[in-house]
């Protein structure tokens, strides 16, 4: 029995895989992978990884099993679990939408978690919602996984989908936005790489200030604003310009297209 099984090892699998290994959660021959990807399968396999030929025997030989695949192949995947028990495996869900009582409806008595990790899990720095069917050694195993890759919060999993704007698809959007000041910057003639590192730093630090500062964001906005300031004046354009209502428009369409994926 293969202590952890991932179908699909693309950038959010290989970014989990590798935390486990790096915490020696696992070693390589404790963990099986099945993947359609004939490069993803050498690679893994020349690395001492044990590649399987089918999902049906990663769902039989696995304890706890990562669904790293895109929503729209899950129904695909999900018909090889048919037929077998889940009493003492644990199945881990990273799709948008797909709840945990339409995965119990596969998973027969299946330990289940479901998770809703964000790319910057490549470098070690996600932010994770999670939540599970049950409270045992393997829920507590598999969450343990995402302590590896970054930030990880318990929340009900009615929220899963209410957070996703500020967790799963923050990062798109902090793109978006460092990307047309980065334009509007090269636009006046500065240097992009210079640009871009500048925006970019700056969104580090003020993150880590609204992580450590005991000061609520109101105080911490303020400090960076003096009276009939550059700052004060950009931020009344934003707001003259419906950034506000641009931002819950954005909220409201991230939360509904999730929902409109549901599998319950």
């Amino acid at each position: 029995m293969f202590k952890l099984g991932i179908i699909g090892i693309g950038k959010m699998g290989s970014s989990i895989l590798d935390g486990a290994i790096k915490a020696n959660l696992f070693s390589p021959k404790d963990v099986a992978i099945y993947t359609t990807n004939l490069d993803h399968r050498k690679k893994y396999n020349q690395e001492g990884y044990n590649i399987l030929e089918n999902e049906a025997s990663l769902f039989s030989n696995s304890q706890i099993i990562l669904l790293a695949v895109k929503p729209q192949v899950y129904e695909e995947v999900l018909k090889y679990a048919n037929g077998i028990d889940f009493s003492d495996k644990c199945i881990i869900s990273l799709a948008p939408g797909i709840s945990i009582s339409y995965l119990e409806r596969y998973f027969n008595n299946a330990t289940i978690v479901r998770a809703m990790p964000n790319t910057p899990a490549i470098l070690k720095l996600s932010a994770t919602t999670l939540c599970k069917n049950k409270d045992n050694d393997l829920s507590k195993k598999a969450i343990a996984l995402f302590d590896q890759i970054g930030y990880q919060c318990e929340v009900e999993e009615k929220y899963i989908d209410e957070a996703i704007p500020i967790n799963g698809s923050m990062p798109a959007y902090l793109y978006s936005f460092a990307k047309e000041f980065i334009n509007n910057g090269v636009s006046r003639g500065l240097d992009y790489e210079n640009a871009k590192i500048l925006c970019a730093k700056s969104i580090i630090g003020s993150a880590q200030m609204l992580i450590d500062s005991k000061d609520s964001i109101d105080t911490l906005i303020n400090n960076v604003c003096s009276k009939k300031g550059t700052t004060i004046e950009g931020l009344e354009a934003l707001y003259n310009n419906d950034f506000k209502k641009s931002i819950d428009k954005c909220y409201e369409a991230c939360v509904n297209r999730s929902k409109e994926l549901a599998k319950k």
